[in-house]
């Protein structure tokens, strides 16, 4: 059996004032609660117990005899997870509306922006703007004729007519609208026209990436926003 260590039983003397007699048999007596430790950890017990430490005057045996030594030796590094926080979206496109639809893809062009994924961005503006003209199309000319309804929709196809030709569609019919209103639709297909083009290059070809916010924000994509909003507030077909 590993004997206790002379110095450390010197060493609590001279700090407690106790006799070395007195220290053993204090640590004889701590040792029947700490029977798988050596004398020298029961020590260490014993001088933790009156706030001191032995530590240094322990060999290997003796620490590894220590209950939860690691716990007692070391400072316990906790790492605690961050909580992740929600972006503070940014508003590439503000368009208040009911539409659930309509609302998605608003929240995801604005989730875009704000993710810096600006290829998506572009993208998704030209779909949204479209559809909101072709909605402009089908509330003031109503499918009631097939001409109406060839505006934006090509009926021996049964598809949507290309963009290009639904921007030429409204422009053509800007006579029948008011005096202000023929400026709002001559100043929404001229905006207009200049995103459909970046889009179309951004659409089919690989070489094409918008890299930066700045050639996002040149597009004026909300200010094509505010004039469709006038537009449908004019002809009174808000679309909710």
């Amino acid at each position: 059996m590993k004997h206790l260590n002379q110095k450390i039983v010197t060493y609590l003397s001279k700090k407690t004032g106790l006799s070395p007699l007195t220290i053993k048999k204090n640590i004889s007596l701590l040792r029947r609660r700490h029977s798988s430790c050596t004398s020298n950890a029961v020590a260490h017990i014993y001088a933790q117990s009156i706030n001191l430490s032995v530590l240094q005057k322990l060999d290997k045996e003796d620490k590894a005899s220590l209950p939860h030594f690691e716990l007692e030796t070391k400072k316990l590094i906790i790492k605690t997870k961050k909580l992740r926080t929600k972006p503070k979206i940014m508003q590439l496109i503000r368009y208040d509306t009911n539409d659930p639809f309509i609302k998605g893809h608003i929240n995801e062009i604005n989730m875009a922006y704000t993710c810096s994924c600006y290829t998506c961005a572009n993208i998704l503006a030209r779909k949204i703007i479209e559809n909101l003209i072709i909605d402009i199309l089908r509330a003031k000319y109503p499918q009631k004729t097939k001409a109406h309804t060839e505006l934006y929709y090509n009926t021996s196809q049964r598809r949507y007519k290309d963009f290009g030709i639904i921007l030429d569609s409204l422009y053509k019919k800007r006579t029948e609208f008011d005096l202000d209103d023929k400026k709002l639709v001559e100043r929404l297909i001229s905006k207009a026209r200049a995103l459909k083009e970046d889009a179309n290059d951004k659409t089919h070809s690989w070489f094409y990436l918008v890299k930066s916010k700045k050639e996002i924000d040149e597009l004026e994509i909300q200010t094509i926003i505010d004039l469709i909003i006038r537009l449908e507030s004019n002809l009174g077909i808000r679309i909710t």
